[in-house]
């Protein structure tokens, strides 16, 4: 026995280390539970924007949109989804000012608040020499910011999750994931173009990005890792910009000559194609195992609304905020400008309440 000790000590000593490595990679992006989110009276509320889409001379409606809905809404969080300022154009000085209009009046209100990266927030990088490593610390360096770097060896910038605690005590209650959907696929992929199928007609393939491998395996790993710690699920939504290819076959499936029922419960407007990347994630599937995410919430196809169920997971848009950037054209073109809210019920965690809140709401056009 003597001589089995000193292995077993060193066994011992690996398994400890094992995991605390794991126990630190799994609550890695968690920082946001030094926040202090957490229930209130058994609720909490999340306000969605996304699209607000401008440079350092936004369009003023915007900014007054956003303020109607936080003075309304009184959310415990604010997501920004993506595509948050735009401008080929603008120098550093300028992307920072464009920042600082869609972070001001969150911050007035002292809101804790995170953004994720669309496919039109780098592009003014050539002329500014910002990336969305730099945007990052830009944001990152409000006080009521709690965005997070990605964990090391995921793709994309800003890849995290944050918890919120109950209403007492310090048990999560709910979870919140925010994901880099990317920008553009690469101009080729094993010699073969993405733009060359899409210009002979094949609609399936768009030149978007997708969510990449190393981003559904951080997801599972992390969802897992939860559920060891807490001993059990941690219901959650998931925010990012560019939908899934969930999303379109979810819609068409909805609109099957089915004798009109319609098992996925779609809601809402879609005035547009959905604009997913080319290839399918495997982040659905993921989520369908792991069975703790409630919901997907995008931006990017700025005039859909729409919500439905998919096999247990809500697939949702938010109709875009920004008045700087298209609409539904003619007459109606800001009519469907807004926000869309989240509430939450830490009685019945597994259900949550979710509505769209528009522009004209508040008498702005």
């Amino acid at each position: 026995m003597r001589k089995l000790r000193p292995l077993l000590s060193a066994l011992t000593v690996l398994t400890v280390i094992g995991l605390c490595t794991s126990f630190a990679f799994a609550l890695q992006p968690n920082f946001g539970f030094g926040r202090s989110l957490r229930f209130h009276n058994g609720t909490f509320k999340i306000v969605q924007f996304t699209d607000t889409q401008d440079d350092q001379d936004i369009d003023e409606r915007t900014v007054e949109l956003i303020e109607a809905v936080l003075d309304d809404q009184k959310p415990d969080l604010v997501i920004f989804t993506g595509d948050n300022i735009a401008g080929k154009k603008m120098t550093a000085q300028q992307v920072q000012k464009a920042i600082d209009n869609i972070a001001q009046p969150v911050e007035a209100q002292r809101i804790p608040w995170l953004i994720t990266f669309g496919n039109h927030d780098e592009e003014h990088v050539e002329n500014s020499g910002l990336d969305e490593e730099a945007m990052l610390d830009i944001y990152m360096s409000y006080p009521h910011n709690i965005n997070e770097p990605s964990p090391k060896g995921v793709h994309g910038t800003g890849n995290m999750n944050v918890l919120i605690r109950s209403s007492r005590g310090i048990k999560p209650a709910f979870n919140i994931w925010a994901l880099d959907s990317g920008r553009y696929a690469p101009e080729k992929i094993a010699d073969q173009s993405i733009d060359e199928d899409f210009l002979l007609g094949w609609n399936s393939m768009p030149d978007w990005d997708w969510i990449r491998p190393s981003q559904v395996s951080w997801y599972y790993y992390t969802s897992s890792m939860l559920e060891t710690i807490y001993r059990k699920k941690i219901p959650s939504l998931m925010f990012f910009h560019i939908p899934l290819q969930e999303f379109r076959t979810m819609y068409e499936n909805h609109l099957a000559d089915n004798g009109g029922f319609d098992q996925h419960e779609v809601t809402g407007e879609r005035n547009e194609d959905e604009c997913p990347g080319p290839f399918n994630s495997g982040l659905f599937s993921a989520m369908l195992e792991r069975g703790d995410v409630l919901g997907v919430f995008v931006g990017h196809d700025h005039v859909n609304n729409y919500v439905g169920n998919y096999f247990g997971i809500t697939l949702g848009y938010s109709a875009n905020t920004g008045f700087g950037t298209y609409g539904l054209g003619g007459n109606e073109n800001n009519r469907l400008r807004g926000a869309r809210v989240f509430v939450l019920d830490e009685s019945n965690p597994t259900e949550f309440e979710t509505y769209m809140i528009y522009a004209k709401d508040y008498g702005i056009q």
